[in-house]
């Protein structure tokens, strides 16, 4: 301890600078000219950092509804907060719903006019032709979603469903319907797994 004690009083003496614990490494020293300290001044470190890391503000869900609507052309994008809200509301499939009017509508594309149903939906405030008429595109996909979550159940396949909801289309072999709905869910998937490359 003798021999230690001395050692450091001698160290300390030469140094014409004194470094507590407290004293930022960033301090202007005269050891700054030995030492690079480029990392923590003038340019930002971190600017140089390449990350994989995705960060979103919003659901990713979401984000990649937008981008699958607008690439579609279609009038209900705007929506696509609201298609994946109500389904998770319900425990439904969030892209179930916004699959069905891909094929009943070209996604609201081709519908009656202004009924705002993009799904072939009848039942409530029929026209003449029988075709539901909403007052709003979210007005349709709120109450569409509960129906077919209420009506369906929330753990059917486009398969289960089809022999209701398009009867034609249950008894004919290449199931159109059925086959169209999983073919926009399955590039649903695609779009939300490659999000950041769309």
């Amino acid at each position: 301890p003798i021999m230690q004690e001395s050692f450091f009083s001698v160290v300390r003496d030469l140094k014409k600078e004194k470094f507590n614990y407290l004293t930022p490494i960033y301090a202007k020293s005269d050891f700054e000219s030995r030492y690079s300290l480029s990392v923590l001044s003038g340019e930002n470190a971190l600017s140089n950092v390449k990350s994989r890391t995705k960060y979103y503000i919003k659901d990713p869900r979401i984000l990649a509804m937008s981008k699958f609507l607008g690439d579609y052309g279609s009038p209900i994008q705007p929506y696509a907060e609201v298609f994946v809200e109500e389904a998770d509301k319900y425990g439904l499939d969030w892209r179930l719903v916004a699959s069905i009017s891909g094929v009943e509508s070209a996604f609201g594309n081709i519908t009656p006019d202004d009924s705002h149903n993009g799904w072939g939906w009848r039942g409530i405030n029929g026209n003449e032709d029988g075709w539901s008429m909403f007052d709003s595109w979210e007005d349709s996909i709120v109450h569409i979603t509960e129906r077919i979550a209420l009506g369906y159940g929330t753990d059917l396949t486009p398969f289960d469903i089809e022999p209701t909801y398009c009867p034609p289309c249950g008894r004919t072999i290449g199931h159109p319907w059925a086959n169209g709905v999983t073919r926009f869910m399955n590039e649903l998937d695609y779009y939300l797994n490659n999000l950041s490359d769309l």
